[in-house]
């Protein structure tokens, strides 16, 4: 049996009020599709409708090198396939829904319909953050 099934698991998620839009970043392996050659990732950019924030608590199990419990929060995320044209993200509809780690999401961004498709606005690497 899987190690994972032999866990008692607790498992939440938070159901948003609203659909925000978020861009996020995955390492993606430029020849995926060259199933003998040696894998070589690149960091991508990706845009999607977060859905869902999935946290798992997982209990200490030497089966998976878990010393101590551990949480991992993910994110559910419905893709849109976004083209960049003159310096502007553009799609048409919302894609399949994918989980990721919620440390690759990177900030909210805005949309605008414009001409039959969704242009997407995003100001994340035009303002600086200020923490104090």
């Amino acid at each position: 049996m899987h190690p994972l099934f032999e866990l008692s698991l607790v498992f939440s998620y938070m159901q948003l009020p609203e659909r925000y839009f978020i861009q996020y970043t995955l390492l993606v392996d430029r020849y995926a599709r060259q199933k003998k050659r040696t894998p070589e990732f690149e960091l991508q950019i990706f845009f999607g409708q977060l859905q869902r924030i999935l946290v798992l608590e997982l209990p200490s199990t030497p089966r998976l090198n878990l010393a101590t419990p551990t949480t991992i929060i993910l994110a559910l995320i419905k893709n849109v396939k976004a083209t960049l044209t003159n310096n502007v993200y553009h799609y048409k509809e919302l894609g399949v829904n994918e989980v990721v780690d919620l440390t690759t999401v990177q900030c909210v961004v805005g949309r605008i319909w414009d001409r039959d498709e969704w242009a997407i606005v995003d100001r994340s690497n035009k303002v600086a953050i200020q923490v104090d």
